[in-house]
């Protein structure tokens, strides 16, 4: 079984240009059925976006970094987007890791 890792994606375009540029692209994307948003070690859970502003934001679950950087290097390269990128847990890992981290926290 893979661990899978949440990761928070938030992206912002440098020019309203750049954005309006991208919408068909965006849209062929959508169309063909988001081929890139699933392969081997990488999902795509949610994605909204902010088209007047050209921004959004996305949860994914990865393998690892490596991933999420595969995921998005077509996007950076051919619409020069920019992405802020945090792992981040669920509820439920949230709750499952907290008895061990007051654990460590209350021993210093």
């Amino acid at each position: 079984m893979m661990i899978m890792q949440h990761y928070l994606i938030v992206w912002t375009f440098p020019t309203v240009e750049g954005a309006w540029e991208s919408c068909q692209g965006f849209t062929d994307y959508i169309n063909s059925g988001c081929p890139g948003d699933s392969f081997e070690g990488f999902e795509l859970k949610y994605r909204v976006c902010e088209p007047i502003s050209g921004s959004g934001v996305a949860i994914a679950a990865a393998t690892d970094i490596g991933k999420v950087w595969a995921h998005l290097g077509p996007w950076i390269k051919g619409y020069g987007i920019q992405f802020e990128v945090t792992a981040v847990v669920t509820d439920a890992e949230f709750a499952a890791q907290w008895p061990s981290v007051l654990a460590v926290a209350s021993e210093q």
